[in-house]
Parts: C-alpha cells; structure tokens; sequence
C-alpha cells in the first residue's frame, strides 16, 4: 500500500538539497515531494506560505517540515484541508530564541559560519554533511538568510497550533544546539495531543539520523 505523498519543506537553506540521506532513506511506500524555497530576494513567512500551496499536491498530503520551516507548515496547514498531517523536526512554533536578536543588524547573520562550527553545531561531527550543509547555505544570497534568520526570531505561529485539528508528530533531536528543548515543550504545552519521539542525534537530525527518524515518521503517517 502506497502512503499519501508528503511534502518536504526544508530547513534554512531553504534548497531541499539536504533532504538527500532523508530521501534515499525512505520506504518504498511513501512518495516524496520536496519542495525548495524561492531564494532570489527575501519572503515572509506569509509569501513562503502562498509559493507552498501553489505548489501543493491536488490530492491529500502530509508535511514534514525541517527547523526553520515549522512554522511554515502550520501556516500552511491552517489554509489547505489537503493537509492529513504534519511532522515538525527540530523545529519550533514561536521563537526559540530571545526576541531580543531580532533587533541585531541582519547583516551579523549573513555571515557563514566557519566549516568546524557547523560540524559541530549541525551534524554532531560528520564531516560530510556538514560540507554539504555549507555548499546549500553559500548557494543563497546572504541577504535571503539574514531576513530568514530575523523571521525566525519574530514569529509565532502559537494561534495556528491551536487549531491545528489534525495528527502532529514533533521529533526531537536530543543533541540539538540550535533548537532549545523549550521550544518543543512549548508545542507540547499548547498541543498536548501532539505525538513526541527523541532521536538521538543533532540538529540535522534527518540527514544524520535518517533510518532512525524514518523508523518513527513511518510508523505515524502509515
């Protein structure tokens, strides 16, 4: 039996590149449609919303949201009765960071991060990931990545969690250095019902951690 295809919404880059290790993962039965980011100037989270449901199967589908798309899915799903369910991993719904780095210049964050702080950070020390990483991020004009970061720290999608009316899986990274645990026990808080599992990897917790965050995504959506 074939599941009900499922969107990929990607994490900063915003180029679906990194959702490679995630795909070829994947049991035969779930059909995968990543869906990349428009990267030529910088979108709201509202303009990111529309370029999805432009995009969006005609038929019933899933989301499965990485990091900085979280809130994206839930926006989403709030407009589109299509949606059957949504995955958030390691993300977050309202900022998981102190507003106050909102108000920093956006330019401080277009900087990219040296390639040790990444493997660090990100992949709990692969190596080649981390490298794959750096090349989707240099790939999007700085600009674009400074005003995702500054959306990131400015927006809460609490409300569309809490009509949220259909199955939620939030899957935890227990290494995570960049998503805070609060921001999943906020989820929670809001949306008891929600289903939470913990892999036990890092933030890119897809790309290093694929068979193991397959083995729970699987069993949620079949």
């Amino acid at each position: 039996m074939t599941a009900p295809p499922s969107v990929l919404l990607p994490g900063l880059d915003g180029t679906a590149k990194l959702f490679a290790p995630f795909i070829a993962a994947a049991p035969p039965a779930f059909a995968l449609h990543p869906l990349a980011l428009p990267r030529d100037r910088p979108r709201s989270y509202a303009e990111l919303t529309d370029h999805v449901l432009d995009r969006a199967p005609p038929e019933p589908f899933a989301l499965i949201a990485e990091s900085f798309s979280g809130p994206l899915a839930l926006l989403v799903a709030d407009r589109c009765p299509r949606v059957t369910a949504v995955v958030l991993c390691a993300s977050f719904v309202a900022p998981p960071l102190p507003r106050i780095l909102a108000h920093v210049p956006r330019f401080v964050f277009a900087r990219q991060p040296p390639l040790v702080l990444m493997r660090h950070f990100l992949t709990g020390g692969d190596a080649t990931i981390a490298l794959a990483a750096r090349e989707a991020t240099a790939s999007v004009p700085p600009r674009v990545l400074a005003d995702r970061i500054a959306s990131v720290l400015s927006t809460d999608v609490t409300p569309e969690l809490e009509r949220l009316d259909r199955p939620l899986l939030v899957l935890r990274a227990q290494h995570d250095w960049i998503i805070p645990s609060c921001a999943t026990d906020h989820i929670l808080a809001v949306k008891p019902s929600a289903t939470l599992v913990a892999v036990d990897g890092p933030h890119l917790v897809l790309q290093t951690r694929a068979t193991d965050a397959w083995r729970h995504i699987a069993k949620f959506l079949g």
